[in-house]
């Protein structure tokens, strides 16, 4: 694996960072945890451009149709057939190992500097294992069995050997949590560019969710939802604003003013499409008068035709003022994962005060019912339109609950079982045989 190393190797005069020097400021670690999140924002899985999984992944599954003759990797996911040579591929595995790299370099660093207050070291030795676990969270998800990287150690990296999901996950947690002992229970504002204490909580209910450990899910959940300063709005129209009392975390923009590239990669005010519509199993797929239809969608028509498009984000050009960031983290997850949760413990009346919490906010009437194999179908489909075309949700929640195959096979023709991960980039495997066999069915 090839790792980048840009921000810590040039001298402080030219404002670019040497090593050691990084660890004796918090201005220069600051720093370092800027270059994360602008290639969080612009290049790694998390992006909103036609590279990240907001796009891929919502072709891969049932979210977008593709319109574009020219964008020959798009249409290898929209057909489930995507190649491991497949440059998309290579892109998502080697920039979230090279973060994964700079978030090690970090911890490294921080705990081998003897100038730093206490104070400080927490906080960043917090940020960056949350990192770590968010992005082998994530590269687990898309390519299944994967290496979990610990070290900067070229020699160890280069010979690293994928493990099982039953290894990767607990790892993940054990990160999460020890960033929770580190982070602040100080939230700060509202929309925060930086990981908080409630940002580490709400992300480690969903890894157990994704694990299946519904009482510890449900915990977790609850110190956001009953501890921190964030809050539902009935105003749907400021949910993707930068000061949407919804939001955990967000990205920053690169220059004040800008925007974000979710706004560019799917808004579009003429007919046909440039390059990807929502898919009619997604745009039928909302109740009558679901008011995130009509806030979150799109509508183009040229007379004959109409076609729609993810709304979420609506400002594709700079302003004034940066009004929207890209959001990766947002309030109404907290919920939904209370309410699946209690589901699956048997908490109907629970599960439903949150399920309906959404519900009502949509302008939906709220549901009844006292099976639990009916309130898990309701809660998904409230995941389905609250999270379309963001960072991959529907693809997971499908893979994750057995869903996948049933409801993709009919509509991808290419379908099989083995389309649940992606494969690993041959150029890595050339790289590194270690990380082989490949994945099944490529």
């Amino acid at each position: 694996m090839i790792a980048c190393e840009d921000f810590v190797d040039i001298d402080p005069p030219t404002n670019q960072l040497t090593g050691q020097l990084v660890f004796e400021d918090p201005a220069t670690v600051d720093a370092a945890f800027a270059h994360i999140y602008g290639q969080l924002r612009d290049q790694a899985f998390s992006t909103g451009s036609i590279s990240g999984t907001s796009y891929l992944m919502a072709h891969y599954a049932d979210e977008l149709e593709l319109f574009s003759n020219d964008l020959p990797s798009v249409q290898g996911f929209t057909n489930s057939r995507v190649p491991a040579s497949d440059s998309s591929v290579a892109l998502l595995w080697n920039t979230a190992f090279e973060l994964i790299y700079a978030t090690n370099s970090i911890i490294e660093g921080v705990e081998g500097s003897n100038i730093l207050s206490d104070q400080d070291k927490d906080q960043f030795l917090g940020e960056a294992y949350f990192l770590r676990a968010y992005m082998h969270f994530n590269l687990s998800n898309l390519f299944g069995n994967i290496p979990y990287i610990t070290t900067t150690d070229y020699r160890i990296n280069s010979e690293t050997a994928r493990s099982e999901n039953s290894v990767v996950f607990p790892l993940i947690e054990s990160d999460l949590l020890q960033a929770k002992t580190l982070l602040s229970n100080s939230e700060g504002r509202i929309g925060s560019y930086r990981p908080n204490h409630s940002v580490n909580s709400a992300f480690l209910a969903r890894v157990y969710v994704y694990q299946e450990q519904w009482s510890k899910a449900m915990n977790e959940a609850a110190e956001v939802l009953d501890g921190g300063p964030y809050s539902l709005t009935d105003n749907l129209d400021i949910v993707f604003k930068k000061n949407s009392p919804e939001t955990l975390w967000q990205l920053d923009s690169d220059v004040p003013g800008n925007n974000t590239e979710e706004a560019s990669t799917f808004v579009f005010t003429s007919g046909p499409p440039p390059n990807s519509t929502l898919s009619t199993q997604l745009s039928n797929g909302f109740e009558a008068d679901d008011a995130r239809f009509m806030a979150w969608v799109g509508t183009v028509s040229d007379g004959d035709n109409t076609w729609y498009f993810p709304n979420k984000y609506q400002r594709n050009t700079p302003t004034a003022d940066t009004e929207e960031y890209s959001i990766l983290i947002r309030l109404p997850e907290l919920y939904l994962i209370a309410a699946e949760a209690h589901a699956h413990l048997g908490n109907i009346e629970m599960s439903l005060d949150y399920i309906n919490a959404i519900r009502n906010r949509a302008a939906l009437p709220s549901i009844s019912t006292s099976n639990p194999n009916d309130l898990l179908e309701a809660i998904l489909q409230e995941r389905k339109a609250e999270f379309f075309t963001e960072q991959g949700h529907r693809f997971f929640d499908l893979k994750r609950t057995g869903r996948a195959t049933p409801i993709l096979s009919p509509i991808k023709p290419d379908w099989k079982s083995s389309s649940l991960v992606l494969p690993i980039p041959q150029s890595e495997l050339l790289l590194n045989p270690n990380l082989g066999p490949q994945n099944e069915g490529y």
